[in-house]
């Protein structure tokens, strides 16, 4: 599995980013250097269907399904009438467990070269510490730009389903607000 850097950028306004979060009602939760958060959010585990992308822009999202409980019936049917492309987790190696599952429909089918392009709705952005994908998603790129820009990291896995991260690093940690994962 490799792993590289992006080119540096200028960080966004730490006013535009506090006003967002207050109008939204968003918990950033700290994190520690180990990628384990202090604070809690709502502790919610999420299955996202998200579709193909059109002409390279974002995949759009279909649907969405949380609960408290990762065991409901709600949270079990929304993950398996899907194919499961990648999970993201609150907390680095996934301890404690805080998961949202990203799925694709059997039409949108697993990953291929144009992959599939995501942004973390605004309980995801800048809190993703590890994350492990299926169904041939190889390639993995985590920016902490909005628009696949800024900081990155890329990881590859040509052995199986693709790279399984329990924790993105320190320099990575709690920063990704957009991915590209692809075959």
């Amino acid at each position: 599995m490799n792993a590289r850097k992006g080119a540096e950028r200028t960080r966004r306004p730490l006013a535009v980013i506090a006003s967002v979060l207050l109008i939204t009602g968003v918990s950033t939760g700290a994190a520690t250097a180990d990628g384990a958060h202090d604070g809690k959010r709502d502790g919610k585990y999420c299955v996202v269907e998200v579709g193909k992308s059109v002409d390279g822009g974002f995949s759009p999202v279909k649907s969405q399904t949380c609960s408290n409980d990762p065991t409901s019936s709600a949270f079990r049917a929304a993950a398996a009438l899907n194919i499961l492309l990648m999970e993201w987790f609150w907390n680095a190696y996934n301890n404690p467990g805080d998961v949202t599952r990203i799925v694709v429909s059997d039409a949108d089918q697993r990953c291929d070269s144009s992959g599939y392009r995501l942004r973390p709705n605004l309980i995801w952005d800048n809190e993703i510490s590890g994350f492990y994908t299926y169904s041939y998603c190889r390639e993995v790129t985590i920016y902490d730009g909005y628009n696949r820009d800024g900081d990155s990291q890329y990881w590859y896995d040509g052995t199986g389903d693709g790279p399984n991260v329990p924790y993105v690093g320190d320099w990575m940690n709690d920063r990704t607000s957009s991915l590209w994962i692809r075959a």
